[in-house]
């Protein structure tokens, strides 16, 4: 159709249905008309001062088209049924949209005019920061998580509905522009939530819970051990290279020590001691036993036991709890606990000491029996273990004074007869035991019927045992997955040339002497206080971050182009 405008100029060819304020818009850029010829005066049509506010007013005006637009969807069923109230938010969606494009064609003209070119920084900061921008992209974000959506999914969600609260200036291109918006907001919040993430990461790195037990220990783990997986086989295998190998073994042997050392003070710390600066195996493993033992003794010294009736009661129940097949059974029984312990009560109260000799013999008795290949010796050791323990309550109960300081004693003991038996297991160079054997050893300690304790993974030291296996490693034997592994990271190939094996062997000195020891561990893993808390909360918003920053830089960058 024709159409003729209030200066005269008559445009034809203009489509059925055309908005006049497209007709005005397209009228006065093509120069058929001024704005005041529609009765606009030109300073009507003005831009924010600055580029910060542009960004800050953007989402708003965005907005401001986007409620309209979406009121007309709704009320014409889609699009299917337009009628006048549908056509009157229509209409009202393109004048909100003529009006942004009017003020972005002014904005654009003063900067021009004051000589701004390149990327507009300023307009993407008050984007990110602009209220509208922050409230729809939290609220469509906890939206997301109160439906159980995960981190990334919320991150997504807030970059879409952000990206949505964009302007599109573009006449007739408001669907094609909305969608193009929305998907660069979601990829834009799903890539901000894993630099986020990745952020808070950096800021708090959490070590697994193998690694802590053995930092709670006072363990410093190598770089590799610390890092893991290929890290730490390619640290495997590089200890037996020329040159850089013996100071990784150094650094390793170091570790191994500590180990020793943590095992052996976390039992001590039971009675209140440590080992002395410089002892380590054989030695201190005999320092931990008499440290223990004088604690005993000196503890038992101040208790007594009597084999009063309830005593006498509970022995007789353990007996019968055993439910031992046969009569032969329960005479041997019987006759290994009267050897032991009843004969020498004869009517009189024992001091603590004679105690501890009858618990001392009657556990090496249980120990026996237990560890026998006859299931009727096994059946006689648990009637005997359970008249242990009861020893064991009744003297906790007579003494209620110093019980609290027995058991912990008791636990302390039951922890150095593990270690006891890693230091005597082969391979244990002057008692220094490695993760493997410690592991071995508490399986060995395990008295439960066919190691079911073991098997569940509850067996005294075995969160120790398995935490140092899976953080330490067994042994660092020259292995092909060693080799591929410090192949895949070009140390091989690197060592090979004169060139980097030199400054290779000084930087392997550096890094795996106490003080690289301490700086890489810094590097990786220590943090502080305040530091980790900044990660830790990046790390629980990412998603809102991600959705928050990622979306307005790259829908910034497609406006810039």
């Amino acid at each position: 159709m024709d159409i003729e405008l209030p200066n005269g100029t008559i445009i034809q060819g203009i489509p059925e249905g055309t908005p006049k304020s497209v007709v005005m818009e397209k009228a006065i850029k093509g120069g058929f008309a001024k704005p005041e010829d529609f009765g606009i005066q030109q300073q009507s049509v003005s831009a924010p001062s600055n580029s910060f506010l542009m960004g800050m007013k953007e989402p708003i005006s965005g907005a401001a088209q986007l409620l309209p637009k979406g009121l007309e969807f709704i009320t014409s069923a889609g699009g299917l049924a337009p009628n006048p109230v549908s056509q009157f938010f229509g209409s009202e969606s393109e004048r909100v949209r003529a009006m942004n494009a009017a003020e972005e064609q002014a904005y654009q003209q003063q900067r021009q005019a004051q000589g701004d070119t390149g990327f507009d920084v300023g307009r993407l900061v008050g984007n990110v920061v602009s209220p509208a921008n922050l409230v729809a992209g939290v609220r469509a974000a906890q939206g997301a998580r109160a439906l159980g959506a995960g981190i990334g999914t919320q991150a997504a969600v807030s970059g879409a509905v952000q990206g949505a609260m964009q302007p599109v200036n573009e006449p007739n291109a408001f669907v094609e522009e909305k969608a193009t918006q929305i998907g660069v907001g979601a990829v834009g919040g799903k890539v901000g939530e894993a630099l986020a993430s990745a952020t808070g990461k950096v800021l708090n790195p959490i070590a697994s819970k193998a690694e802590q037990t053995m930092r709670d220990l006072g363990i410093t783990p190598t770089p590799g051990q610390t890092l893991g997986g290929m890290y730490k086989k390619a640290e495997d295998f590089a200890q037996n290279l020329p040159l850089i190998g013996g100071q990784i073994r150094n650094a390793r042997e170091k570790v191994l020590f500590d180990f020793n050392k943590g095992v052996i003070n976390k039992a001590l710390d039971k009675v209140g001691d440590k080992l002395p600066e410089n002892v380590i195996g054989r030695d201190a493993v005999a320092y931990a036993a008499e440290q223990v033992s004088n604690k005993y003794d000196e503890v038992l010294g101040k208790m007594s036991f009597n084999l009063d009736f309830k005593t006498t009661s509970g022995i007789l129940d353990a007996l019968n709890k055993a439910n031992l097949p046969s009569s032969a059974q329960r005479e041997e029984a019987t006759s290994v606990l009267n050897n032991i312990a009843l004969n020498k009560f004869s009517g009189k109260t024992l001091t603590g000491a004679e105690y501890k000799s009858i618990e001392s013999d009657l556990a090496k008795e249980v120990s026996k029996y237990k560890n026998s290949q006859s299931a009727s010796d096994r059946n006689i050791g648990d009637a005997l273990d359970g008249v242990l323990k009861n020893f064991k309550t009744e003297l906790y109960q007579q003494n209620q004074r110093y019980t609290p300081q027995l058991r912990r004693i008791d636990s302390a003991y039951g922890d150095l007869k593990v270690m006891e038996r890693a230091a005597a297991n082969t391979g244990a160079e002057n008692g220094v035991f490695t993760p493997k054997q410690y592991s071995l050893a508490v399986k060995q300690s395990d008295l439960t019927r066919q190691k079911s304790a073991f098997a569940r993974g509850t067996a005294r030291g075995q969160d120790l045992s398995e935490a140092a296996l899976k953080t330490i490693g067994q042994d660092a034997n020259s292995t092909l997955e060693g080799r591929l592994a410090i192949g895949s990271l070009g140390g091989i190939a690197a060592l090979s040339k004169p060139m980097v094996s030199i400054p290779a062997v000084i930087g392997t000195s550096a890094l795996y002497s106490p003080a690289g020891i301490r700086a890489a561990d810094v590097a990786l893993r220590q943090r502080p206080d305040l530091v980790r808390g900044m990660g830790q909360s990046i790390s629980e918003y990412s998603g809102l971050l991600g959705g928050g920053i990622s979306p307005e830089v790259l829908l910034g960058l497609r406006r810039n182009q």
